[in-house]
């Protein structure tokens, strides 16, 4: 991480947090110019697309990182949305800045895109809890509990609900309208991600994670502008390791019912989901690690078997997957509709070393297998941008198109093409669902700091904090 980073969230968070305690990933290196936008784009492989053959959707699929917040915000960021319908930004708040800049800055963006013909935004942010709490009280915002906090509650899904309806009406009250967090993740003492999840995660039992997970998508949807992204599908917190520095971790969880211990916070949303009719509020973050014990291996990010097989159908059958023993196993499939979001691409160890291509083509190969949106560095959105159009009008150049072609096992270059067309499609559907449903965020905006909109459900969230 970049120091400076790491300074700014020390001082954000106003504390230390214990050693083995996993300290969030912030955005990618900006490099000195940190106010507009920092590094240069990343090029596209081949020719620009003319205008005529492009897609107006190709930039839904893409979240960026905004590292600062300013009432102005940044030029690169009006540019993108302006030219390319940049479909939503993740924020970070290095230098402190209030709720209410933070509402003029969406504002400005929000006008500009309805002024364009442009899609609204997904403003999004970590906001889970305590430690990785990205507006707080230093900003107009209620400090929120740690995730263990919400699990050893003694009314512990009052809590939870009170927890996602003061994260949501704060989020909307300046126009946010994506809150990546609170995780689905089960601690598990003795895993590689014992130090991630150990106060994050609302506990390691799951019958104690999933009613909480629950009553928090009961209580986004009831509130009505923010979309709740849980994360890590299928389950980070029994995994060999950190994703964000190795390609390799793995889930430990090898058997059936190890894995199905993950799976029943999602199990438990999905089915509370459908029985609302509540999906445009609710999606998941899916996790960089693989998972054996279901498809057979490779990152989750990059499964076409996990993000649309098994995550969006309700069968049961076999998915490829083998036990520690070897034997093969079956699932029923989660039942899931809502958005899916890719972890970030900056911080996944399979992308580092790679050149600007190679990224492009890895995000290809994520959307291919159902990621609806990419989160991916500011700088490598144009070129990623260029890549995707390039492929939608077959423009791509022949070498790379070979190159896609065996990364996606795909033998045929009008089925790679016809079957990104397809996604598109379908996701640019799902997206504009969620977007259409939570509203424009000029719509639902209020006034003056951001704890005001939850000021009648504070004292009771203490009350049962402590």
């Amino acid at each position: 991480m970049h120091k400076l980073v790491a300074l700014a969230l020390v001082a954000a968070f106003g504390c230390s947090v214990a050693e083995d305690e996993y300290t969030p990933s912030g955005p990618p290196d900006q490099g000195v110019d940190t106010g507009e936008g920092g590094k240069e784009d990343s090029p596209a492989p081949g020719p620009t697309v003319p205008v005529a053959q492009q897609s107006p959707d190709i930039g839904q699929f893409f979240m960026v990182d905004h590292y600062g917040v300013s009432e102005a915000g940044f030029a690169d960021v009006r540019a993108k949305i302006k030219n390319n319908n940049l479909g939503a930004i993740i924020l970070w708040n290095p230098t402190g800045a209030s709720g209410e800049t933070l509402r003029t800055m969406i504002r400005g963006y929000s006008e500009l895109a309805q002024a364009a013909g442009r899609d609204e935004l997904f403003y999004a942010a970590d906001q889970e809890e305590l430690h990785t709490q990205r507006f707080n009280a230093a900003n107009g915002f209620t400090t929120l509990v740690q995730g263990s906090t919400l699990g050893a509650a003694g009314s512990r899904d009052q809590l939870c609900e009170l927890h996602a309806r003061i994260t949501a009406r704060e989020l909307a009250s300046v126009g946010m309208n994506m809150a990546l967090g609170t995780v689905s993740d089960i601690y598990t003492s003795d895993s590689g991600t014992r130090g991630m999840f150990r106060t994050r995660a609302i506990s390691s039992d799951p019958a104690n994670v999933a009613p909480c997970i629950v009553a928090m998508t009961k209580a986004y949807a009831e509130e009505g502008h923010v979309a709740y992204i849980t994360k890590h599908f299928p389950g980070l917190g029994n995994a060999s390791g950190n994703t964000d520095v190795d390609a390799s971790v793995q889930t430990r969880s090898r058997t059936k019912s190890a894995m199905e211990r993950e799976l029943a916070p999602y199990r438990a949303a999905a089915a509370a989901v459908t029985a609302a009719d509540a999906w445009p509020y609710v999606g998941t973050m899916i996790s960089h690690a693989s998972y054996p014990v279901i498809d057979g291996g490779g990152p989750a990010t990059l499964s076409h078997t996990i993000l649309t097989d098994f995550l969006r159908s309700s069968d049961t059958r076999t998915y490829g997957g083998k036990d520690a023993s070897g034997a093969a196993t079956s699932f029923s499939g989660i039942g899931f509709h809502g958005i899916t979001v890719s972890d970030a691409f900056w911080t996944w160890g399979a992308t580092k070393g790679l050149t600007a291509i190679e990224r492009q083509r890895l995000m290809a190969r994520a959307f291919l297998a159902g990621i609806d949106v990419l989160m991916i560095p500011k700088t490598d959105f144009t070129g990623a941008w260029g890549y995707f159009q390039e492929v939608y009008a077959n423009m791509l150049p022949v070498p790379e198109q070979k190159a896609l072609m065996a990364a996606t096992g795909y033998t045929s270059w009008d089925d790679l093409r016809a079957a990104f067309r397809a996604r598109i499609t379908e996701s640019v559907a799902r997206i504009r669902t969620v977007k259409s449903t939570l509203g424009r965020s000029t719509t639902f905006m209020k006034t003056g700091p951001a704890r005001n909109a939850s000021a009648d459900l504070v004292d009771e969230y203490r009350q049962l904090a402590n």
